[in-house]
């Protein structure tokens, strides 16, 4: 007589509770280790998106003062009576002072997306202003120069280097060296209802360093 031989099923139970401890440690240590690199190469890669919309802002600038508009030049060479910055860039310390700012962010006021004289009461540079305005619509297109459509920072997170301020970046300004009269693009803060638009770090040219980190 043939016996018929007994088989018996193989259980898979599955991991251990033991196991599964060690899976979900694994993937916690990966997640600590990745993600802070995944941040930094986020953070970097909308640094340079902003470095970008500088760049058009300086050419569109560099271009109005290159205007044979004798009203455009006249203003451009004007004394500005604003404020002047003493600032730190890449080792070098310098003044600037501004030429015309419009926010970067909505933390304020929507309408301020425009750029603007260094301040409304005074406009000793508001014929090189507009042609400067003009000039970035061309670059930029007409959302670089719209009243309630500010020009964003991808990059929100810009601190004070001086700490004299607790705000963040929320602003583009455009400075004029005091030296030499070059043209450089700056984030920083416009403290609101005041006139003070205080630089932070130089987006361009020669973008600061301690900035890109």
């Amino acid at each position: 007589m043939r016996k018929e031989g007994i088989f018996r099923r193989k259980v898979n139970k599955g991991f251990s509770l033991v196991e599964l401890i060690i899976v979900v440690a694994i993937i916690a240590i990966l997640a600590a280790t990745i993600a802070p690199i995944l941040i930094r190469y986020i953070d970097k890669a909308r640094k340079q998106r902003d470095v970008a919309v500088a760049e058009t802002i300086y050419h569109a600038a560099n271009l109005a003062l290159a205007s044979s508009d004798d009203k455009v030049r006249d203003s451009w060479e004007q004394d500005t009576k604003q404020k002047k910055w003493s600032v730190v860039s890449n080792g070098e310390s310098y003044q600037i002072e501004i030429i015309a700012w419009a926010r970067g962010s909505y933390d304020y006021r929507r309408e301020n997306g425009e750029f603007k004289n260094g301040w409304n009461a005074v406009d000793n540079q508001w014929d090189f202003v507009n042609e400067f305005k003009l000039n970035l619509t061309q670059y930029g297109g007409r959302k670089f120069n719209t009243e309630n459509e500010v020009i964003p920072f991808k990059y929100r997170k810009t601190k004070d280097p001086y700490r004299k301020s607790k705000q963040y970046a929320d602003s583009w300004i455009l400075y004029r060296r005091t030296d030499n009269y070059q043209m450089e693009v700056w984030i920083g803060t416009k403290v609101n209802g005041g006139g003070l638009v205080e630089p932070y770090y130089r987006l361009f040219p020669d973008t600061d360093k301690r900035w890109l980190k």
